[in-house]
């Protein structure tokens, strides 16, 4: 019932972007050349969300899987925690004015607001995280101080800092020139939830171009505190071009890594699971 309540004060606030369908971008698009390129959109859609599906599905199974792309003339390029697809797409398809555009999930939370803080000479200055209510940042001297919705707080030395886990965002935390910047890399997933898979594919419309990237986000149990994030590692060969033929991606489990009291409002343990990539 919690979770339902926060869900539907942000849906009122405006903040958070439901589906797919609100970044797809069509107008001006001829019906013919409309009809194809969504066919061949759907088809890469399809194929990408089988990949991000079965990297949690090999850490569950301790195994390996090699998944088989048929993906049109582009480029495929894994990097830490990010396997990336592009192509020259004949026409805009998704919306350019959207960011991020949720392929495989329904719920995407920006930070495009209220994301920097001065540092004060004196006293603590303070803002409301990424314009959300009761998700508040303190600044002084010598600490970053953070007060998440749940209540919790968090105290950080000034200095910078990644992979900051709220109950909402995943942070990167920079100091530099008498500022500290808030970078979201992920919203931060419930586990448990079919709407909140573990590894999300999401596009990007830049110009031409068609940009896809799967990459695997932390998830947060609130019945135990606990936090799992799976960790895409590249290995051997990690970019082609591809070409409408096949080519074979070989996911590998490669162990896990358990950090007790992480930097969260919400994590009292955060357990690491790694997943090696390689084009095969």
């Amino acid at each position: 019932m919690k979770l339902q309540t926060q869900l539907i004060s942000y849906l009122l606030l405006g903040v958070i972007v439901v589906g797919l369908s609100i970044g797809i971008y069509e107008w001006g698009v001829p019906l013919i050349q409309k009809s194809q390129i969504r066919s061949t959109v759907s088809d890469i859609q399809n194929q990408l969300t089988s990949l991000s599906e079965a990297i949690p599905s090999v850490v569950q199974s301790r195994g390996s899987q090699t998944i088989t792309l048929n993906l049109p003339k582009g480029s495929l390029s894994m990097y830490n925690n990010l396997i990336q697809y592009s192509f020259q797409s004949p026409a805009i398809y998704y919306n350019p004015s959207i960011s991020v555009v949720p392929i495989n999930y329904n719920i995407y939370i920006p930070c495009n607001v209220n994301n920097s803080i001065s540092i004060p000479s004196s006293g603590y200055n303070s803002i409301q995280l990424c314009g959300i209510p009761n998700l508040v940042v303190k600044v002084n001297s010598s600490n970053i101080i953070i007060q998440d919705i749940n209540n919790n707080t968090l105290i950080l030395p000034l200095a910078s800092t990644n992979s900051v886990i709220t109950q909402y965002f995943d942070f990167n935390i920079k100091v530099q020139n008498n500022n500290v910047l808030f970078i979201p890399q992920y919203n931060t997933g419930i586990a448990g939830v079919s709407y909140y898979p573990e590894c999300l594919l999401s596009a990007t419309q830049l110009g031409g171009i068609i940009q896809y990237q799967v990459a695997c986000r932390p998830m947060y149990n609130s019945q135990n505190g606990q936090c799992e994030w799976i960790i895409i590692e590249p290995t051997g060969q990690t970019s082609t071009t591809t070409n409408g033929n096949s080519v074979n991606i070989n996911l590998q489990y490669n162990g896990l890594n358990i950090v007790n009291n992480p930097n969260s409002t919400v994590c009292n343990q955060l357990v690491y699971y790694y997943v090696q990539a390689s084009i095969v």
